[in-house]
């Protein structure tokens, strides 16, 4: 079966794309939600630092602990997010640092520089002061306070933070638990693929299966087991086909027998009266003078030729003797039928099994069959030599007509409008018959098997 896109597929593919797309908005809300508390609790524990840190720096400083003043501005350069820390005077002169290259220096020409005039302000206020950059990237804490007991005394602790690092390691994290997610569906939709392929694709497969050798095919496929949906429309199916062919057979049986009541007809009341007609001609030709028997002599044999082709006819649609004289008569005629109207030279080769394990109307079938195969052969493959086998091969009755002429091409015959091909397909279903086609040493062979009834067999057997 191909992979199209079936019911098979069309589920957990859906399945999979509309959890994705629920995976990825859900990563972008997390991931937004994740950055946003990150940014708040950022700002909270910058705001708790530098308060702090200003608190301690202010009782340090007027301690005049330089000291531990420095191992305090360590303490701040450990957060990961810190990207520089300095303590500045009123003059702008950096005191202490989490880095100490620019202690001593002033603010302007360190990485702080773009931040002086903000301190400066902060410092005359003494108001804290807390402000992200335009891009949001970077956020800059102060907090003045006052260095000696005067109040002339200021200071600021100003913090710069850069966060990106750690919102790069938070957005990785979110990605992750996303892939993860992702692929917990993927096996999820994997899953219900193979579920529904247990429970509902091979049981589809195998409904198409019975579908198409009904369509394809002479075989009827048993109908699902179970009692789910899928069986019950298997059953169903399986009564359609079955109560189709059985109307099929009946209206066979009834088109083979109005063709036997109009041979019947051609044969016993056309064909006498056309015989009748023709004796009286002779008669009448016998009474008249030599010089007016022209007009006679040539309706005389134009009768005789209209009698051959009423008894022609009438052989065609009722072969005498099928009833009689069996299917191996009926044959005889086909072929003597086949010399006469084609010139092609026929031979009949029969089983005597054959009579014994088919009923009058399977061999009626049968002979329609052959019939047609051979018109077919002698119209359009144009053969000089015909060879019709029938024989017994254990469990189905075989026919064979082998004939040295170009093989026939059905597709083409049924594009142009073949309507015998058609009637025969329809005794093939109702024979529950195959055709086999095949070339072999430049002879065209069509082979049709007709499997034997059951209770047919013992007379094989036997």
């Amino acid at each position: 079966m191909k992979a199209h896109w079936t019911i098979q597929w069309k589920i957990p593919g859906a399945v999979l794309l509309f959890g994705c797309a629920i995976i990825l908005v859900n990563h972008w809300r997390n991931e937004r939600s994740l950055v946003e508390r990150r940014l708040l609790r950022l700002e909270q524990e910058a705001a708790d630092t530098g308060s702090r840190l200003s608190g301690v720096l202010q009782h340090l400083s007027r301690r005049q602990q330089q000291r531990a003043a420095e191992l305090e501005m360590s303490y701040v350069s450990l957060s990961a997010d810190v990207d520089l820390g300095v303590v500045c005077g009123r003059d702008g002169m950096i005191l202490y640092a989490t880095q100490l290259q620019w202690c001593g220096v002033h603010v302007s020409e360190s990485p702080l520089a773009d931040e002086w005039v903000q301190t400066r302000g902060a410092m005359e206020r003494m108001a804290a002061s807390q402000t992200w950059d335009g891009t949001k990237a970077r956020l800059v804490t102060i907090m003045p306070f006052y260095e000696g007991y005067d109040t002339a005394d200021k200071a600021a602790v100003l913090v710069r933070y850069d966060p990106r690092l750690s919102l790069t390691r938070l957005r990785d994290e979110a990605r992750h638990e996303s892939l993860r997610h992702a692929w917990v569906l993927l096996a999820l939709a994997l899953l219900l693929w193979f579920v529904l392929d247990e429970l509902v694709g091979r049981r589809v497969r195998e409904l198409l299966r019975q579908v198409r050798m009904v369509g394809t095919g002479p075989h009827e496929l048993p109908p699902l087991a179970g009692t789910d949906e899928l069986s019950a429309i298997s059953r169903e199916f399986h009564d359609a086909v079955r109560r189709l062919r059985s109307a099929e057979r009946l209206a066979l049986d009834a088109a083979e027998q109005e063709r036997r009541r109009i041979g019947s007809d051609l044969h016993d009341d056309l064909c006498q009266r056309l015989s009748a007609t023709k004796m009286k001609t002779e008669v009448m030709l016998n009474r008249l003078p030599p010089e007016d028997r022209s007009m006679a002599e040539e309706v005389a044999a134009e009768l005789q030729d209209a009698v051959g082709v009423a008894r022609g006819m009438a052989h065609g649609l009722s072969p005498v003797g099928l009833e009689a004289h069996g299917l191996a008569h009926a044959l005889e005629l086909l072929a003597g039928f086949v010399r006469g109207a084609f010139q092609v030279s026929c031979a009949v080769e029969i089983e005597d099994a054959v009579e014994q394990v088919l009923d009058v109307p399977d061999k009626e079938l049968l002979f329609r069959v052959a019939q047609e195969l051979a018109a077919n052969a002698c119209k359009h493959s144009k053969p000089h030599r015909m060879s019709i086998g029938l024989c017994v091969e254990h469990d189905s009755v075989v026919l064979t007509l082998i004939h040295d002429g170009s093989p026939f091409e059905e597709p083409a015959m049924t594009m142009a409008g073949g309507m015998g091909l058609a009637l025969m397909k329809q005794r093939l279903l109702a024979l529950n018959a195959e055709i086999e086609r095949s070339v072999e040493a430049e002879f065209a062979v069509a082979v049709v098997r007709v499997p034997l009834k059951k209770s047919q067999e013992p007379h094989i057997r036997g």
